[in-house]
């Protein structure tokens, strides 16, 4: 005879439900790294977490809204991180902003990944006052990050605003041999295809993408700063 585990019982308490919270947020990502987001589905997820649809449905109404949550958390983590390392470090250069920064993205691929998903999916579906409380949060994280900046507000601004490009594009860069061997009818975004002279070679992405981080926030800094 055929045994299952038991489903979990129901949270009750708010430790309990924050505990359920978030391990349905690392069951759909754990389930993301092997499925594209078009085919993982909420039952997928509930699956995943043991939980019945129902009890799946009690925290997010939408697989977008759970994977906004995701990007939330995530997001919430890496500032803190950099956060952390600022106040602790206190740069004075640029050099040394670099580093802090840099070093809080170490192994941040799952953030760029979802990065590239709030723009092209998730800012297009999530009901409009889950988005606006979503920014409202992360607008309060990043204030403050600028205000431990070694720079102007608006030098930090435009720092951060070219490292987040940097990140989207470096993400669709570096999923490029993916996309090139899906059907073409599954493909999306910045596809270069398999001869583009920009797929071919080996490369250190972790230590370019560091070169281009250095790069910005040099060239920010010293326009901001003429002799």
């Amino acid at each position: 005879m055929t045994t299952h585990p038991p489903r979990p019982m129901r949270a009750r308490s708010p430790a309990e439900k924050q505990q359920r919270r978030a391990d349905i947020l690392c069951a759909a990502e754990d389930l993301w790294t092997t499925t594209p987001y078009a085919d993982l589905s909420m039952n997928q997820v509930a699956s995943a977490a043991q939980l019945a649809k129902g009890t799946l449905y009690l925290y997010f109404d939408t697989k977008e809204e759970l994977f906004l949550a995701l990007v939330d958390s995530h997001l919430a983590a890496w500032l803190a991180r950099a956060a952390a390392l600022l106040e602790e470090r206190r740069p004075r250069t640029p050099a040394q902003l670099a580093d802090a920064l840099l070093e809080a993205g170490q192994d941040a691929q799952s953030v760029r990944r979802l990065l590239v998903l709030l723009g092209t999916v998730l800012e297009r579906r999530v009901r409009p006052e889950l988005l606006q409380a979503f920014y409202q949060n992360l607008n309060g994280h990043l204030e403050r990050l600028l205000a431990l900046m070694p720079l102007e507000r608006g030098v930090s601004v435009r720092v951060l605003r070219q490292l987040y490009a940097l990140a989207i594009g470096w993400q669709h860069l570096s999923e490029q041999p993916q996309i090139q061997h899906r059907p073409s009818g599954a493909q999306t975004g910045l596809a270069l295809g398999q001869n583009c002279v920009l797929n071919s070679g080996q490369h250190n992405a972790d230590e370019e993408f560091g070169l281009a981080v250095r790069a910005v926030i040099d060239r920010v800094t010293c326009v901001a700063s003429p002799a």
